[in-house]
């Protein structure tokens, strides 16, 4: 978990979701994503600041950011087409990067 790659995760999630659409047949699920992505990306956000500053808030923001990480992750990760295996060989992964100890 990094700043680098929160950043490329935040750039791919654009792209995927898309931009606003306030009409249409994906007009529901959209806008509800869009928002996820955002309160991830800013929970993580804080918790890098948080590193960064060494504050002792960072113990109990931790699991927290892990937890919005991988909800990202799995937001990027492509739905398998109908026909296909299930599984996530084409799941479009950012790796975790260790964060130094408080």
């Amino acid at each position: 978990m990094s700043r680098e790659g929160l950043e490329r995760l935040r750039l791919l999630l654009a792209q995927r979701v898309g931009s606003p659409c306030e009409d249409g047949e994906d007009a529901g699920r959209v806008e509800p994503l869009r928002r996820q992505v955002y309160h991830a990306v800013t929970g993580i956000d804080a918790y890098l600041s948080a590193v960064e500053a060494g504050s002792r808030t960072v113990v109990g923001l931790r699991e927290r950011a892990l937890d919005l990480w991988a909800d990202l992750e799995r937001i990027a990760t492509p739905c398998p087409a109908p026909d296909s295996a299930v599984g996530d060989a084409d799941a479009v992964r950012v790796p975790l990067q260790p964060v130094p100890p408080v």
